[in-house]
């Protein structure tokens, strides 16, 4: 190498000072590009992050859009359904109107029927009977039996009163209707099932003069227990009474042979 060529090559210091410049500039190429690469991938990050958001969104939105839906329809069932409930209400409302008048119309039916069964206690004017058997002293050679209350005489009397228009009748508390019996039983007599003995009391409702026209009735003139009551002595005494309340008939009415016409 000359001596000129020396001369021309630049020093150590000049050679340092001129590769600072291109140091920096790729220092700075460096920094900008990791600084770009951090850029998109926290774009690329929010893009992603964003779509996943909006799908999410719009799936969460379909549901509820279904839900809705079902719900509207369900609801509106159901708005169908309190509608015809409302109709079938009204029509029972409108068909009971004319059912509680047809029903009121059998229960007075009913109780009327009731009523003329002995089925029902009763209240009302009428006379109260005692019969009992005779104090008097037997006399030899006469037959007991003609000094005590047979069940033919509370035949007659019953007889007399139902003809004289009493309503209802009681033996000793004992409702006499179509099904009773009146009978006797060695020295006792059986009304329904009840056992009775003297004295008896028959109680009977009807009309205000009931016991007149029971004294003057020819049932009662007539019968046998008028002519017993005079010619043995038995126990006799009638009183009419204002008010009087006889129980309802409680044995058994059933028929087992009797049917309505036409079954």
């Amino acid at each position: 190498m000359s001596a000129g060529d020396e001369g021309k090559r630049p020093s150590p210091a000049a050679r340092l000072l001129s590769a600072r410049p291109r140091f920096r500039f790729a220092a700075w190429a460096l920094s900008i590009g990791l600084a770009l690469t951090v850029i998109g991938f926290a774009a690329a990050a929010q893009w992603k992050s964003s779509v996943a958001r909006q799908e999410y969104t719009t799936s969460a939105q379909q549901v509820l859009a279904a839900q809705v839906v079902s719900l509207e329809q369900e609801q509106k069932t159901l708005r169908d359904q309190l509608a015809d409930a409302e109709r079938q209400v009204q029509g029972f409302q409108t068909a009971t109107a004319g059912s509680q008048t047809t029903l009121a119309g059998l229960n007075r039916q009913l109780a009327l029927a009731r009523l003329a069964a002995g089925l029902t206690k009763v209240s009302g004017p009428g006379v109260v009977i005692e019969i009992a058997d005779s104090k008097r002293p037997v006399p030899a050679g006469e037959n007991p039996a003609n000094y005590i209350v047979l069940v033919d005489d509370l035949h007659d009397l019953v007889t007399a009163l139902w003809a004289s228009g009493a309503e209802a009748i009681t033996i000793n508390g004992e409702r006499l209707v179509s099904t009773s019996s009146v009978y006797g039983v060695g020295s006792s007599i059986l009304v329904n099932t009840a056992f009775l003995s003297p004295t008896f009391r028959i109680e009977a409702i009807g009309p205000d003069d009931l016991l007149d026209r029971f004294l003057a009735s020819p049932a009662y003139l007539s019968s046998r227990v008028a002519h017993r009551i005079d010619a043995f002595g038995l126990e006799f005494a009638t009183q009419k009474n204002a008010s009087l309340t006889l129980p309802a008939f409680v044995r058994t009415t059933r028929f087992r042979w009797a049917v309505p016409e036409g079954n």
